[in-house]
């Protein structure tokens, strides 16, 4: 089942827009969904809802308007990619484990830019670390996709 962490302040929303892909891309990947044979009309799923939970079916059971929102999902036929891959994520993860003193402000940027949308590190502290915290959620929320 998909799940996924969801901070309810108005600033916080405004963050997350960087776990989503954009509207051609979600829509590109739900007709995709939709025009398979696996795709369940009237519950929108990839196959039953939950059918990972209690089959060995390949089938996800995700609620794909949903799913096909999220940078970090992936079709389990592999009809469409995660537009973040796991090895990205342990990337991510990786430069935040690290102390303060050991990142550099070239990493942040590599990051920020590859998968925050083009956003880039600056002298500002602020900015950073919500580069930083934005980071932090990709990754969380890949966990709590896994």
């Amino acid at each position: 089942m998909l799940t996924f962490y969801i901070n309810p302040s108005h600033k916080a929303k405004r963050n997350f827009a960087v776990l989503f892909v954009n509207a051609k891309t979600r829509a590109e990947r739900l007709d995709t969904c939709q025009g398979c044979e696996h795709y369940v009309t009237t519950t929108k799923s990839c196959g039953p809802l939950v059918t990972e939970a209690f089959t060995d079916s390949p089938l996800c059971g995700c609620y794909m308007p949903a799913k096909t929102k999220l940078k970090v999902a992936s079709c389990p036929l592999d009809k469409w990619e995660a537009l973040i891959t796991s090895q990205d994520i342990e990337t991510i993860r990786e430069f935040l484990e690290r102390d303060n003193a050991d990142r550099t402000k070239q990493e942040l940027n590599v990051l920020s830019t590859k998968f925050l949308g083009g956003q880039r590190a600056s002298g500002c502290a602020a900015c950073n670390r919500k580069l930083l915290k934005q980071l932090k959620d990709l990754v969380h929320n890949a966990d709590s996709q896994a």
